[in-house]
């Protein structure tokens, strides 16, 4: 026990989701996402304020957030998570929200260009947004292809359209 406390050793993840990467120069890699705790209200309330009142209050927010979890690629190094909001349905399918400070495609970025039609969106961090079914691989979008809003009706950061953005995370399972 003294070993994992001198090395700096977690936790493991409370939640664990992986997929493949879609509609990218990288489409068909593998991505896994460890959540290590959920964002309280408390941090959920600080986002949301932070979005609310534009995409420039958000870095100085998530700078100093300490890191949920972490986004894995195949790139050279992870992706902390700054924020990861979880909103469960009625029906079993649940909607995560998760934030990164830095832009996916920071450490590669050939890896994380569009193809097809959509548009770059480009901000200082990342929103990926994760749809998951009760028994159905889920899907995921994220920042890098729609516009970041606040949800007001869940209190919390979105894409705007979600339904019309490409998918970025084909086959998401937790």
């Amino acid at each position: 026990m003294m070993a994992a406390a001198l090395f700096g050793q977690v936790a493991p993840p409370i939640a664990r989701y992986t997929a493949t990467t879609a509609n990218t120069s990288s489409a068909g890699e593998s991505v896994r996402i460890d959540i290590l705790r959920w964002s309280t209200d408390m941090e959920r309330d600080a986002i949301f304020n932070a979005i609310s009142t534009g995409d420039t209050a958000l870095p100085p927010v998530l700078q100093r957030a300490a890191s949920v979890g972490y986004v894995w690629t195949s790139e050279n190094a992870g992706y902390a998570l700054k924020y990861a909001y979880h909103i469960a349905s009625a029906d079993g399918s649940e909607r995560i929200i998760l934030i990164t400070d830095r832009t996916l495609g920071t450490f590669e970025p050939q890896r994380w260009k569009l193809t097809g039609t959509a548009t770059a969106v480009t901000y200082p961090f990342s929103v990926i947004e994760l749809r998951v079914g009760k028994a159905t691989p889920g899907e995921g979008k994220a920042s890098i292809a729609a516009k970041v809003v606040a949800d007001k009706e869940a209190k919390t950061i979105a894409l705007e359209n979600y339904a019309a953005a490409p998918v970025i995370l084909q086959g998401v399972k937790k």
